[in-house]
């Protein structure tokens, strides 16, 4: 994959990324004003286990299916390609139906067990629903941007975000007019996740029938060498060469992406409990968490919204370079994404020192979360650094490493908020983020210098230009 394809991709899903990020931030304020604070935070309660159901049942798919399908575009194995898609389908849809028929059965339990709140049961019920679409989609997106094709997740994205918009204002001003509450966010999640389902549905079959085309055209134009590229590709294709590799790297970075997102859910429930601990007010403990994880979190990733389209597209890149055997633009890559990623933190948090107060009071009119979000400012370039070593540590067939790293900085970060918060307040629980990403960043850097170091060239090594187009 050349730069300019990296840098293309990157573009397309920055700006729809931008746009959606943009509404985004006007559907809090909407919701804001539209339910309260309060609500906002029990809304806010139940989305990391939204996000863990996601995790067990696509993330680590999702990202094995990108990092194989771009490593079998680089061998011209396509119907490998097309394979892969076939199992990571069957594996998480097949999961998604199954785990989302649990939790809705188990809704109640939970809520008063974990969640410690009466009031996210429906919700968790409701979001239920629109796992298995959410899983569908992020597959079919994932074989895109396999494939150098990041458009499709930048529309439908993009799309999700409208409809998600445009069904809350449609319910609260014509259907519920009197009890606006969580619930009536949650069921605007299940509406535009089922339309950007049907959306990307669309999308694979046109492409699936331009491909076809092109196919034919192709044949007909050299029937003996396609018939030989075909029939390689064909006999690559066995269980044991795409099933059996495509699964050894799924169970990783899935359990990467549960891990991650198990201590997510815990420090979502701990929080409001320790933050309840010291001021000793359940009001204003559930309002702070409402700001911080409603308010000042998306502030700080808007951002990061570039990073993360960064990050999409070198996964593919780097595991494209891997098959190639191209440690030379890997090191290159790797550099430059890092001094990117610290230029636009660095930038970010100044702007956010200078300007949260005036940000936070004239979206939000909300004083506390410019104070918060001005404090929180200096984590930019931390975050925004780790997303990027993580794909490159993925894309180097590192996902239990990457993992193993991911523990340790979110062990840091609750034992923080457990010890320090009942003591200091929420200032323990963003030192307690910063020593996180500070470490977590430490050890993906030191490991892929070594692991780019002690990578000897091979006598079958591509010249770093070859697959450049």
């Amino acid at each position: 994959m050349s730069k300019n394809t990296i840098i293309r991709g990157t573009l397309i899903l920055t700006i729809t990324g931008l746009c959606t990020k943009l509404l985004g931030f006007y559907y809090r304020i909407f919701l804001t004003k539209l339910i309260g604070v309060q609500q906002l935070g029990i809304y806010q309660l139940v989305f990391p286990l939204y996000i863990l159901m996601f995790s067990f049942c696509g993330q680590g798919f999702c990202q094995a299916l990108t990092k194989h399908v771009s490593a079998y575009l680089g061998r011209q194995k396509y119907n490998c390609m097309n394979r892969t898609l076939s199992y990571a389908l069957i594996i998480s849809v097949s999961l998604s139906i199954v785990t989302s028929s649990l939790v809705y059965a188990n809704a109640n339990t939970i809520s008063l067990a974990v969640l410690k709140n009466t009031e996210c049961t429906p919700l968790l019920q409701l979001l239920c629903f629109a796992i298995p679409f959410v899983v569908f989609k992020a597959i079919i997106n994932s074989f895109f941007l396999g494939k150098n094709e990041p458009k499709y997740q930048g529309i439908t994205q993009l799309f999700e975000q409208i409809i998600r918009i445009s069904s809350a204002a449609f319910l609260a001003y014509f259907l519920v007019k009197t009890t606006r509450n969580a619930r009536l966010a949650v069921v605007a999640v299940v509406i535009g996740e089922l339309s950007a389902t049907i959306l990307t549905t669309f999308f694979y079959f046109i492409d699936r029938k331009r491909n076809t085309i092109s196919k034919k055209n192709k044949n007909s134009d050299n029937n003996n060498q396609s018939f030989t590229i075909i029939r390689n590709n064909l006999s690559a294709c066995t269980y044991k060469t795409v099933a059996k590799g495509y699964i050894n790297d799924a169970i990783p970075m899935s359990v990467n992406s549960l891990i991650f997102a198990l201590f997510s859910s815990f420090e979502a429930v701990l929080l409001p409990n320790v933050l309840y601990a010291h001021y000793d007010d359940k009001t204003f403990a559930m309002e702070i968490f409402g700001i911080v994880t409603g308010i000042v979190l998306p502030f700080l990733l808007f951002p990061a919204t570039i990073t993360t389209s960064l990050s999409s597209m070198l996964l593919p890149s780097v595991s494209f370079a891997e098959a190639t055997n191209n440690y030379k633009k890997i090191k290159k890559t790797l550099f430059a994404s890092v001094f990117f990623c610290l230029s636009l933190g660095m930038i970010a948090s100044i702007l956010y020192m200078v300007l949260a107060k005036y940000i936070c009071n004239v979206a939000f009119h909300n004083e506390m979360a410019g104070i918060l979000l001005r404090n929180m400012s200096f984590l930019c370039p931390f975050i925004y650094i780790s997303g990027n070593l993580s794909a490159f540590l993925n894309g180097m067939d590192m996902a239990f490493t990457n993992l193993m790293y991911n523990i340790i900085g979110i062990s840091v970060r609750i034992a923080c908020s457990f010890i320090l918060v009942p003591i200091f307040g929420i200032k323990a629980y963003i030192y307690g983020i910063a020593a996180s990403y500070i470490l977590i960043d430490m050890l993906q850097f030191i490991t892929l210098q070594l692991r780019i170091k002690n990578t000897k060239p091979t006598a079958d090594m591509v010249s770093p230009d070859t697959h450049n187009n």
